[in-house]
């Protein structure tokens, strides 16, 4: 499952620059501001993000997902909330489906279905199903700059290695994507485009039976 968790990259900014990955107009205002445990601020900040998440019905969408060692790939993005994922590629064989307990990587050309739980990877924090930046987890940092909020947090367990950090839009908010951080695979990024926020999405495409059914593959 070492290739799912690598293509997933379901965790986000590193000590990273703020802007790293990201778009002109995300990154043009570049004035940050570091909010720490003991600014009176972060708990609204926090409770902010948090609402928006959890506003969310739907959103689909285009994304690239690049890594630190130049690859990059382009696909198509839904994600159902709270805990319902697919990521299409677009030049690949393989399809990550979440069906609200595990995450099933497709390989359609081999004809295999490899499973793991989500509390396993690093979507443990975006698909929880009570989202929330600092009891599900340790949180990093939060960054924000005119353009953009940048969220990083940490398996609060320590079982998943890396700082995994949210980035969205400001000041209206909007997700924009994800980094995620460890020492072996380096570093992931996982921007989207072309986002539609509340469209209704079929329950299939969130189904890892039915893909095994009409693909034919086998679990491993």
């Amino acid at each position: 499952m070492k290739y799912l968790l690598r293509l997933t990259g379901l965790a986000l900014v590193i000590a990273l620059t703020p802007f790293s990955g990201l778009t002109e107009t995300t990154a043009k205002d570049n004035t940050v501001t570091t909010f720490t445990d003991k600014d009176a601020e972060l708990a609204a900040q926090v409770e902010r993000l948090n609402a928006y998440i959890r506003s969310i019905r739907t959103i689909s969408g285009r994304f690239v997902q690049s890594t630190s060692n130049g690859d990059q790939q382009s696909g198509t993005f839904f994600w159902k909330r709270p805990d319902r994922l697919r990521i299409e590629y677009d030049t690949t064989p393989l399809l990550i489906v979440a069906d609200g307990t595990n995450i099933a990587q497709i390989d359609k050309e081999l004809e295999t279905i490899d499973q793991i739980r989500i509390g396993w990877t690093p979507y443990k924090f975006l698909l929880a199903r009570k989202f929330d930046l600092q009891k599900g987890a340790d949180l990093v940092r939060l960054d924000r700059t005119g353009n953009a909020s940048f969220v990083t947090v940490r398996d609060k367990d320590g079982d998943l290695e890396g700082d995994f950090t949210l980035i969205f839009a400001e000041p209206k908010l909007k997700l924009l994507g994800w980094t995620w951080q460890n020492a072996f695979d380096g570093e992931v990024r996982f921007l989207l485009s072309d986002i539609e926020e509340g469209k209704k999405l079929k329950s299939s495409l969130f189904t890892i039976r039915e893909e095994e059914r009409r693909r034919g593959g086998r679990r491993r």
